[in-house]
């Protein structure tokens, strides 16, 4: 059965009907175009009373759907068509915003080459200091660019790139550092690991920035709040019936935003105070906008229908890979901000930028941007989990596990692609699903799982685990069990890889 309506050009034209109900969609542009609310229920009206008159053994039209654009329209319908009017229920706080999409983050380690120095020297925190890129040596400074500069020392103007010597003057006291590849790499390598325990996929763009994303992890996350939504709390001893209960609340209660926060605590507490700003959103072009927005120690949440909210009055030089030549001819079309780009006829970006960028820069202006968040080949990783049968405290009962259970599938997993490694890591999920990890780098390549053995107890000397043998009982109180342990190599690379010359970086001329 199907009706049809006339076009706008024929106000006096009215639908044909062909079925036993008709469909209306009052929407502002038909309004506009055509009759107001009163003039097209006249329309219904004298359509059923033709069709009574025309259809013997029928009665009329059955019934008719009458879709508006607004809440506050529909008693007005009601009201023309004689009907009782609707009471509607006015929420007296605002509902939650649901997350629909893919859970993409952008996590951005604030002022990272200075705050790795304040972790090596304490005594840096609250003082303006600079890390400079020079082949001079700490404490004979003289020459050189900031590679990066404490927030202290931006208030003062003090940036990036900016030549030692300007620095100075913007700030005499600077205390200066210079840089050290090697150190922050290694801080950076276990931030690195520890995002991995989050992500599904981690990207690393930079020594101190990466995409994650975490969609799956997080719908299993949403999976295991509902299970605990629908079961009462775990029966335990009297004495930890308290902690008990507050573990369920917690796991009952997800969130996006917990979810983030979650992984900026973890920074903070497993390295060393290290602060970052997290941006979340359904795409990589607004997770990273969106990590920008607050600074230092940040979480910026933008939910899929706020999208283009959120990015309509921003800059267009806010997304990453519109560059400064590319804002100008933007800028020249008329273009200024992220809203007028979406708006803008693709075709003519096109012309202007080529098809590629052309299209890839108007999808992301209208939250379309599907990039996939795909790991460097450089930090590829291998690991393995398995969840104890019955939780534990006990470091020896933990170090058989691992040995036993874990270690002969991650190095049959090594041995079968053709893998050598340089780090170990272990990683530990406690029964309130607190996650920690520990690891070790090696000055060699290793191919043995004797190299994987070797460092497992030390490594597990890391962590809060209690022994047989300890006899304060009151310790073992304040250990929470273990219920997931896991192995991890990474720094992996083929035996048979050609090395091939690398691009340099601005620190290998240092």
């Amino acid at each position: 059965s199907a009706f049809a309506w006339s076009s706008a050009d024929y106000k006096s034209y009215y639908p044909a009907v062909t079925s036993d109900f008709i469909f209306l969609k009052l929407s502002n542009s038909t309004l506009e175009k055509n009759y107001d609310e009163s003039g097209w229920i006249k329309l219904i009206k004298h359509k059923e009373k033709e069709i009574f008159s025309t259809r013997t053994e029928e009665k009329g039209i059955d019934f008719a759907i009458i879709v508006v654009d607004a809440p506050s329209k529909i008693n007005h319908i009601l009201n023309l068509l004689n009907l009782q009017e609707k009471k509607w229920y006015k929420p007296q706080m605002q509902l939650p915003l649901l997350w629909s999409g893919r859970v993409i983050m952008h996590v951005d380690m604030n002022a990272f080459f200075p705050a790795c120095e304040e972790i090596r020297n304490p005594s840096l925190k609250g003082k303006p200091h600079a890390v400079i890129m020079t082949p001079e040596k700490e404490g004979t400074i003289t020459r050189g660019a900031v590679a990066s500069c404490s927030y202290e020392a931006r208030k003062y103007g003090v940036r990036s790139a900016m030549s030692l010597i300007k620095a100075k003057e913007l700030c005499p006291d600077l205390i200066l550092k210079p840089v050290d590849k090697q150190y922050y790499g290694k801080i950076s390598r276990q931030v690195m690991m520890l995002l991995e325990e989050y992500a599904d996929i981690l990207e690393q763009t930079s020594i101190d920035e990466a995409y994650m994303d975490c969609t799956s992890k997080v719908i299993e996350q949403q999976k295991q709040s509902l299970l605990h939504c629908t079961t009462s709390p775990p029966k335990e001893e009297e004495k930890d019936k308290e902690k008990a209960v507050e573990n369920h609340k917690t796991n009952s209660n997800f969130s996006i935003e917990g979810y983030a926060q979650k992984i900026k605590d973890s920074i903070k507490q497993q390295c060393d105070g290290l602060l970052c700003s997290i941006g979340v959103a359904t795409t990589k072009s607004a997770a990273k906008i969106a990590s920008d927005f607050k600074k230092p120690d940040g979480l910026t949440i933008v939910y899929s229908q706020n999208l283009l909210h959120f990015l309509e009055p921003l800059e267009v030089d806010r997304v990453a890979g519109i560059g400064i030549k590319t804002t100008q001819t933007l800028k020249e079309m008329g273009i200024n901000t992220i809203g007028q780009l979406a708006k803008y006829d693709v075709q003519k970006l096109i012309t202007a930028f080529g098809k590629k960028n052309g299209l890839w820069m108007w999808r992301v202006a209208i939250g379309e941007d599907n990039e996939q968040v795909l790991p460097r080949e450089d930090n590829l990783s291998l690991s393995t989990e398995q969840t104890l049968q019955k939780p534990a405290k006990d470091k020896g009962v933990i170090l058989e596990y691992l040995i036993n259970e874990l270690v002969d599938d991650i190095y049959d997993r090594i041995k079968r692609r053709g893998y050598e490694f340089k780090t170990v890591g272990v990683k530990l999920m406690k029964t309130d699903f607190t996650v920690e990890t520990r690891e070790t780098t090696f000055s060699n390549y290793k191919d043995s799982k004797e190299s994987i053995v070797d460092v497992l107890e030390s490594l597990l000397e890391k962590f809060k685990v209690g022994t047989v043998d300890n006899d304060d009982e009151h310790s073992k109180k304040d250990i929470t069990p273990i219920r997931k342990v896991g192995i991890k190599v990474s720094n992996l690379s083929k035996k048979d890889k050609v090395i091939l010359p690398s691009q340099k970086t601005l620190f290998d001329y240092l």
